[in-house]
């Protein structure tokens, strides 16, 4: 088992957990697993929020729509629907865009 010395203030002195300054490569790459975890969680969550936003924008356009309507903005709600197709577009396309890459991103090579 390989030991290693730690420096002063190391963000590694988590891992030495009897206190002489040494941690051992198994500590290392538990915590090097254990940060990867981290990451890909993190990375998860910010999926599911993209997700969430998209699909609470695509809701929320078409009340924007009527809202407008009911005010008596007739000119706001035409703009508005006029703008539908490109928005629904768009939103779709970056959300796809970025689940798909995300997912191709978490395939491991030569599978």
């Amino acid at each position: 088992m390989v030991q290693k010395k730690l420096e002063a203030g190391s963000e590694l002195a988590d891992l030495d957990h009897n206190g002489d300054g040494t941690v051992y490569d198994v500590d290392i790459e538990q915590w090097k697993e254990q940060k990867a975890m981290e990451l890909a969680d993190r990375k998860q969550k910010q999926q599911r929020y993209m997700a969430w936003y998209a699909l609470v924008g695509m809701i929320s356009y078409p009340i924007m729509i009527i809202g407008t309507e009911v005010l008596g903005l007739s000119n706001a709600s035409t703009l508005l629907a006029d703008m539908a197709p490109t928005y629904f577009i768009a939103a779709a396309g970056v959300a796809g865009a970025f689940m798909g890459f995300a997912a191709m991103g978490s395939k491991k090579p030569g599978k």
